[in-house]
Formats: structure tokens, C-alpha cells, sequence
């Protein structure tokens, strides 16, 4: 898992998914999720362009991606 870019935020997780990133599951702990993408060096990347305002993105899918995500949120038990 040290190859992964992991986050708690479904927002950040939503945007690496909208960029084409590779998702490479979930994982609960405690009581909070976290979405893992790869290639790390990219989604880093790609978070710092979105706290720096620079990202870019189809909203479209950006939008379809958040909804995937809150799907597998609320629709499996195994998370």
C-alpha cells in the first residue's frame, strides 16, 4: 500500500477518480474510509494542483465519479 496515494476525503477522491487515476479500493478504519489511487507520484501531483487552484477536470465526470464513490459508501457492508 506504500504505492498508493490514500485519502479520507471524498472530494480529493472523486477528482484523482475524474482524472483517470487507477482506484485501488477502500479501507475502513475506525469509522472513516479511505480511497486509494495509483500511481502515487501522479495523484500527488494532481492534489497539489487542486489545492493550488490549477486542477482541471470534466465536471461530468467529476460529478459521476463523487456519485460512484457514495455508492460503494452506502451500498456495501464490507467496506
Amino acid at each position: 500500500m506504500k504505492d498508493e496515494y490514500s485519502t479520507k476525503n471524498l472530494q480529493i477522491a472523486a477528482f484523482l477518480y475524474s482524472c483517470k487515476l487507477q482506484f485501488a479500493g477502500t479501507k475502513r478504519i475506525n469509522s472513516e474510509i479511505y480511497f486509494s489511487f495509483t500511481p502515487k507520484d501522479k495523484a500527488e501531483e494532481l492534489v497539489n494542483n487542486y489545492f493550488q487552484d490549477k486542477a482541471l477536470c470534466n465536471p461530468r465526470d467529476l460529478f459521476a465519479r463523487l456519485h460512484d464513490l457514495k455508492d460503494l459508501i452506502f451500498s456495501s457492508n464490507s467496506i
